[in-house]
């Protein structure tokens, strides 16, 4: 009788480890998954940040290409004018001569 009694209580400590062992994985698995999950979330929110911040500089580089080539194309404008105004005076000095 005591032998069957041992042999019980040996077979529910091995049923009630494995079923601990397997609630625990189980329970893991739950923790890892949430941790798995809350990365990847923090991942996808920097590399938002990141786009955003680099599309805003983009946009301010783009803003002052185009105000520079604005500038320069008036410079330019300028220059292109000086130079038919000295060529047409070369010309009349040297059809005066």
């Amino acid at each position: 009788m005591f032998g069957r009694l041992k042999l019980i209580v040996i077979i529910a400590l091995v049923i009630g480890m494995v079923g601990a062992v397997s609630f625990l994985i189980y329970g893991f698995t739950f923790i890892w998954q949430a941790m798995a999950a809350t990365m990847m979330s923090i991942l996808l929110a920097i590399m938002a940040v990141f786009f955003i911040l680099l599309s805003i500089y983009l946009w301010i580089k783009n803003f002052m290409i185009k105000r520079e080539y604005k500038r320069v194309e008036e410079e330019n404008e300028r220059l292109r004018r000086n130079l038919k105004n000295c060529n047409k005076k070369v010309r009349e000095s040297k059809s005066s001569e």
